[in-house]
């Protein structure tokens, strides 16, 4: 039992056990006692500053932050020192990237491209959930190409860049000048104390939080200033230890056992008692059929133009494909997305989460057959 816990395969489970968790409160009596727990408003006044939020927004603005900043860790990580340091082997998962952002959003947007609100719901089947994706790769067992893994994650890492892109174009509010000219100055800060290799962590967490306090306040969405802040953390310091690695180690568990199942706990209620003909409307068919498919066969087919190009990976085609059917788990980051969107239009809103269950489920159940039976004829 020890040992189930400290494994891989507990921190993606542990997400699914609370999602489920999240959706039997909100369709049974308790439903109501869940939403008032989600939109429970408190927060702080300090003189002019005033921040008082929902539940849900300080999970969404607040630990979703802390999250994006472990996420920004790993991307600072991997190109200074990891898989993508080498542009050959950037470019596979980089195309593969591309398409299974580019395809969905095309597919999603045949289905609403007449509606000005929906249409803007573009980007929540482009998002990959690593540790539900992974965690199928997992179940598999050894028989996976380790060159698989190494695909799967580096092409997360581009989603997750894509996904914080595409945050700040489309979903920013209207700007205050004034803490964004705060932020600028906390982004120096920053700079000078990666300049100086200063490794003392009080400093950067209280730097950060006026950077996220000011970002907050800007109209930019929080979860910009969190992998912004992760990309001026030392890789090293002086007695040459690995000090970004070291606050990664520290993180990880809390953001796996903490901040994913919160962010679950409250963002994957789906009203599964109140679906009706209304919630199959253009928004769940087009996240659905973007997320199952478009993402799948964007990814792929981007594969294969890399492969045009002497691109290649150590694995068959075959396994290769199964990898893509994973990439269609959207999960955490096509929910938070979709807080982003349609937050505002509760039918949309819930359609959105109906559509992302129900992609990601099938992805994920076909992509493990997928790989179950090609990996059985090696």
């Amino acid at each position: 039992m020890v040992k189930f816990f400290k494994s891989e395969l507990f921190a993606p489970i542990l997400l699914l056990f609370v999602s489920f968790i999240a959706i039997c409160l909100n369709n049974s009596p308790l439903s109501e006692l869940y939403n008032l727990c989600v939109n429970y408003k408190f927060g702080i006044i300090f003189g002019d500053l005033e921040l008082i939020k929902p539940m849900l927004l300080w999970v969404n603005d607040g630990l979703m932050a802390i999250f994006f900043f472990w996420v920004g860790l790993e991307v600072k990580k991997e190109f200074m020192c990891g898989e993508l340091k080498e542009i050959k082997a950037a470019l596979l998962p980089l195309f593969a990237a591309c398409g299974g952002v580019v395809v969905p959003a095309l597919v999603y947007y045949v289905f609403n491209f007449s509606d000005d609100i929906r249409k803007l719901g573009f980007a929540i089947p482009t998002a990959t959930d690593t540790a539900f994706a992974l965690g199928i790769l997992l179940l598999l067992g050894k028989k996976v190409n380790k060159s698989l893994y190494t695909f799967l994650l580096s092409l997360a890492i581009f989603d997750d860049i894509a996904a914080i892109v595409i945050i700040a174009l489309f979903y920013t509010n209207d700007l205050s000048i004034l803490a964004l000219s705060l932020a600028g100055i906390g982004v120096v800060l920053l700079f000078v104390l990666n300049f100086l290799n200063v490794t003392i962590k009080f400093f950067y967490i209280l730097v950060g939080t006026f950077i996220w306090l000011c970002v907050l306040k800007s109209g930019v969405h929080t979860t910009l200033a969190g992998m912004l802040c992760a990309f001026f953390i030392p890789l090293k310091s002086k007695e040459d230890e690995h000090f970004l690695e070291h606050i990664m180690h520290e993180l990880t568990p809390f953001i796996q056992y903490l901040i994913l199942p919160i962010f679950a706990l409250f963002n994957a209620g789906v009203v599964i008692n109140g679906i009706g003909l209304e919630n199959f409307n253009s928004v769940f068919f087009g996240i659905f059929l973007a997320l199952f498919f478009g993402k799948q066969f964007g990814v792929f087919a981007f594969c294969l133009l890399a492969k045009k190009l002497n691109i290649i990976i150590n694995a068959s085609l075959a396994e290769l494909y199964g990898v893509c059917m994973l990439t269609g788990i959207g999960f955490t980051m096509s929910f938070f997305i979709n807080t982003l969107v349609f937050e505002e239009h509760q039918l949309l809103f819930d359609s959105a989460r109906l559509a992302v269950v129900m992609a990601s489920f099938c992805s994920a159940i076909l992509g493990f057959i997928w790989l179950k039976i090609v990996l059985s004829k090696k």
